[in-house]
Formats: C-alpha cells, structure tokens, sequence
C-alpha cells in the first residue's frame, strides 16, 4: 500500500466520523404553473395596483365643472337670441314671400319661416306657439312677411289667413317733418301720425349714430327730428310704428358715410350739429348749386359770430309756427326762442326738418363766397350780398316780385 493511500483512508476514516451537517434552511418556494402553450408572456404577472381615488375625484369635478359653465353659456346665449329673435330686434327689414302648404303642422311652419329667413329660432317659435295656443290654427297661403316681425305678429298674420297682405309703396321727399311723414303713413293706413310720433319719443331705439343726439334737452322739440331719412319705403298695413321707425333709421345710417364723418371733424361739427344746419339749408333752397350757395353764407356768420351771431333764417319761424306750437298743449316760450334763430345764437335746438343727402353734403362742403346774406322772391330766384346797404337794395328788388324770404327779412 502507498503511503499516499494510508493517509488518505485516515483522512476519509475521519470524515467518516464526523456526522453529516444538514443543509441551510431555505424557504419553500411554490412553483408557479406554466402557462398554456401559445401564451404571449410566460412570466408571472403582477397584480395591478389601484389608481389614487383623490386624482379620479379632482378630474371628475373638474369636467363637471367645464361642462356646467359651458351648458350655462350656451343656455344664456339661446335665450338671448331667442328674446330678440322672438321680440324681432336687431332683425333686418326685408319682405319675405312665405308660402304655407295645406296641412302644415307648427313644427313645418316653424322650419319654412326659418328657411326663408323669417326666424331664428325654430324651437322658440314652436314654444311660443304653443304657449299662445296657436297649434292647429294657421291657415294656409301665400304671406308677406317681413324679417323684423315679432312672432305674436307672425302668428297673427298666419292664422288670419289674409294672404298676400298689403304692402304700400310710400316716397317722402326731402325737407319733410316728422308730423308731415306721419301724416302720410296715416294717409295710407300703415299707422296713425300720432303714434309714429309718440314712438319716436318714447321707445328706445339703439344705434350708433344715436350717441351724437343730445339727450334730455328740455328745448329740443322732437328728438329725432332731422334723422327720419327721406327715402321710398315699403310698409305693411297697419305696421308696428317701432319697424316703420327702424326703416328710416337704418336708412339714415348707410347714407352717412364714413368720408362725412370725417369731414364732420375737419370743420369742428358734431353730426347733430351738421344734421340740424342740413335741415335749415334743405327748406332754404331746393337745387345742389343754391344749397351750396346758400350753405356759404352760414358758415361766412359762424366765422365772424361776434358781427353775426344770429343765423336769422325765416324758415325756422316757420318750423315754430307750424309744426311746435300746434303740437303743444301749454306755451313753451323758451322752447319757441330756441329754434328762433333771430334770437337763439348759432344754430337752434335741433333739426327743423328731414334733409336729404344734397343738403348734408351742401352743410359739409360749402362754398367758398364772401357772403352774409340772401334772399328769394317768389318765383324762387335768390340774391346775394356782403353787406346790409347791398342787401336792403335786394329786399326790395325782390318784394317788386313778392314773397320774399331770406335772412333778416322778417
């Protein structure tokens, strides 16, 4: 036997007395079963852990919140368009033709009216019309209808049954009053003078031109006088006066341009101002060529105010004389002496009349003379002077042909 075997059968005799040590305790470990073959993932997956409920409850007001102010908004917005849709404001002024077919129901009607341009709001119509049970009885036809009719006009026009209603055609020439345009809408049965005239004192009317006008001045007779634009106009019988008002109005505003605007600010005149000045030259003189003439020698008197600080035109007698007296139930002398220019200093309280758009212009570019009077004789011709001896020898040139009239001819 080796040496080498001997001691390592010792070595192994003595291993074999020692008694075996046990294995570290490991824990048990369960196998997790394999997923079916053709799985996409065969490792274990975690549980999903829950989102945070605080997040989840923030966002969800948040979006409630959005979208109550959003339904708000838009509920605020159709009630509104639906208030004036209803109430026929800020409408245009345009005649519709509207043809109703046999059998139709409100919600047809409200779908044709809106289609033609009529309404707005085919819902509200529909609720109107059942709030005024008006269901089941329009009548059929052909109707003129106009964009700015309030819905109780419309549904009075449809269950009438009145096609084709009357609609006049009216012209008003230029240098008219207020009374004297109410007399023909009277004339021809659109409404009475006196309501078109109570209208225009007493309803609010929005525009801005409207700004210009001064307000609450107890010497100012009609309000809006000067601003009732001369024009051909077409108007239901027996119209609202509030639409037969937004008729001129609205006619006034596209004839005021923007150039006259501006030229307003060139002379240092406010548009009432130049409105009021029209008027005066418009019942002075009947032709452009006169009214620019004419409108001279006024500016000539606003330059040398201190020489000639009164406009001492006859016509705005005339104004006082016919058309506010009459009107008035008590005197009203300071009233009266405002719109006398042989009194009043400069330009009186307001318009005389409606001037046109020859006569505005004439007011904005006159001409160019050395003017500081003039007069006309009966057959319309008009004389001029720069001085009061040339103009005394005119006065009486023109009283050889008879009525004359002018400055300072009372």
């Amino acid at each position: 036997m080796d040496i080498n075997d001997k001691e390592n059968d010792g070595i192994n005799g003595f291993e074999a007395s020692i008694p075996p040590v046990p294995p570290p305790h490991r824990p048990v470990k369960h196998r997790v079963p394999q997923q079916p073959s053709g799985a996409r993932n065969n490792r274990p997956q975690r549980a999903k852990q829950p989102k945070p409920k605080k997040k989840y409850r923030v966002m969800r007001a948040l979006l409630i919140t959005v979208g109550l102010v959003a339904l708000g908004a838009f509920l605020a917005f159709f009630a509104l368009e639906s208030a004036s849709d209803m109430l026929g404001l800020a409408q245009d002024d345009k005649t519709i033709t509207v043809k109703i077919p046999e059998g139709s129901g409100t919600g047809d009607i409200a779908k044709i009216l809106k289609q033609s341009g009529v309404i707005e709001t085919p819902l509200t119509f529909r609720l109107y019309s059942k709030f005024k049970k008006a269901d089941g009885k329009y009548q059929f036809g052909e109707y003129i209808l106009n964009s700015n009719m309030s819905y109780s006009q419309i549904i009075i026009a449809l269950k009438s049954g009145n096609d084709r209603q009357d609609v006049v055609k009216i012209s008003f020439p230029e240098g008219l009053t207020i009374w004297e345009i109410g007399k023909k809408l009277e004339e021809n049965n659109v409404c009475t003078a006196q309501e078109f005239a109570d209208t225009l004192q007493k309803e609010p009317f929005e525009y801005d031109f409207m700004k210009d006008i001064p307000a609450n001045n107890p010497s100012r007779f009609y309000k809006y006088e000067g601003y009732i634009f001369p024009n051909t106009y077409d108007f239901f019988v027996g119209e609202n006066p509030v639409s037969v008002a937004k008729k001129f109005f609205n006619s006034f505003n596209e004839n005021i341009t923007a150039e006259m605007y501006d030229r307003m600010k060139e002379l240092g005149l406010t548009l009432d101002e130049t409105i009021t000045l029209a008027s005066i030259i418009q019942k002075e003189a009947s032709y452009p060529q006169d009214m620019n003439a004419v409108s001279g020698v006024f500016h000539n008197r606003f330059a040398q105010e201190d020489t000639y600080p009164q406009m001492q035109s006859d016509v705005t007698i005339f104004y006082v004389e016919k058309f506010i007296k009459p009107r008035l139930t008590t005197a009203n002398q300071a009233m009266y002496d405002a719109y006398n220019t042989y009194k009043c200093t400069g330009l009186p309280a307001g318009p005389i009349a409606n001037p046109g758009v020859d006569a505005i212009k004439a007011a904005l570019y006159p001409d160019s003379n050395e003017y500081y009077y003039f007069l006309t004789d009966k057959e319309g011709k008009f004389y001029y002077a720069k001085t009061m001896a040339e103009h005394e020898k005119n006065i009486y040139a023109a009283s050889k042909v008879g009525d004359v009239n002018g400055i300072a001819t009372d």
